[in-house]
């Protein structure tokens, strides 16, 4: 398992058609590619997450659009997929009371390569102690 920690994008948008099609719009006419994201909604508003090729470009170009933007730290994991990984994961973290806030990935077919995005009450704690999971 490797871990590294990476700068996430958070969009605030309307929830109505248009709006995430509009972001990405404005993220590829500026060569900037989208490597994850993550879209939660609301009655009237969604929250979109994103990894960037180019956060600070990103934040910057999204924010000049005149949408409501934050970034901050969030753990990236990139591992395979196996049945119980994920409990190893965040049993280690509860052991240690570090909340997951949030977490979102995808992996093709049980076995696959995976690539897990985990916010953390406490990232450095959380990279800390899943770096000497990742050594076991």
């Amino acid at each position: 398992m490797k871990i590294h920690v990476e700068r996430q994008i958070t969009v605030a948008l309307a929830n109505q058609p248009g709006q995430l099609a509009a972001i990405c719009k404005l993220l590829s006419t500026q060569a900037i590619n989208i490597e994850a994201l993550s879209l939660i909604d609301s009655l009237e508003q969604g929250v979109v997450r994103l990894l960037t090729s180019d956060p600070a470009g990103c934040k910057k170009v999204l924010q000049s659009s005149g949408f409501y933007v934050i970034d901050g730290e969030v753990l990236v994991l990139d591992l395979f997929d196996r049945v119980g990984k994920l409990t190893e994961i965040t049993a280690a973290l509860a052991e240690a009371k570090v909340n997951v806030d949030y977490v979102y990935g995808s992996v093709e077919h049980p076995g696959a390569p995976i690539r897990l995005v985990l916010k953390a009450s406490d990232v450095t704690r959380a990279h800390a102690l899943l770096s000497e999971l990742a050594d076991v």
